[in-house]
């Protein structure tokens, strides 16, 4: 009986062992089936936008410069900074002249004037600025967009970029920075 339970013991070994080397020991695949209550995750092709971080680089090619800008979901319209405001008229045509700073240097420029408006800021206060239209590049994204005129002296970007640029083209990503590249 002792020799039935040590051939019964030595069969039992064998066949464990032989079940852990077909089941790990070999190179086989063992597929999971989802759980049919779990849905996967299916991204509409209205969301899938290049991500900008909170401040990118933009360029003004009929200018040729490029700045930083803060990206601000919050803003209506675009703005960038602008003192020594001028009209002028050539040919019949309103343009406006005025001065912004690259790296600390006063840079005159000139773009063809559109309207004033009433801007109102993130602080309440309404003024009248004078409203423009260039053409602006983001990235590979380039499209003429409509810009307002404002003193940002004492803010850290001398372009802010709004909603009327970002909408339906970009999603932002507040915790990113320069996604779309330097």
């Amino acid at each position: 009986m002792i020799h039935f339970y040590r051939y019964f013991l030595y069969f039992f070994v064998l066949v464990q062992i032989s079940l852990f080397i077909n089941c790990f020991g070999s190179k086989q695949i063992i597929e999971k089936k989802p759980d049919s209550h779990i849905k996967p995750i299916v991204i509409p092709p209205q969301y899938l936008k290049p991500i900008v971080g909170r401040v990118e680089w933009v360029e003004f090619p009929n200018w040729k410069l490029k700045l930083r800008a803060r990206v601000d979901t919050g803003a209506k319209s675009c703005s960038i900074h602008a003192v020594n405001i001028e009209k002028v008229t050539e040919n019949g045509e309103v343009f406006v002249l005025f001065d912004t700073f690259v790296d600390e240097k006063p840079v005159r420029l000139k773009s063809k004037f559109v309207k004033e408006a009433k801007v109102t800021s993130t602080s309440g206060v309404s003024e009248n600025r004078i409203i423009i239209s260039e053409m602006m590049k983001m990235g590979k994204y380039k499209e003429e967009v409509i810009i307002n005129l404002n003193d940002r002296t004492n803010l850290t970007y001398p372009i802010l970029i709004g909603r009327n640029y970002l909408m339906g083209k970009f999603l932002v990503d507040v915790s990113l920075s320069h996604a779309l590249g330097d």
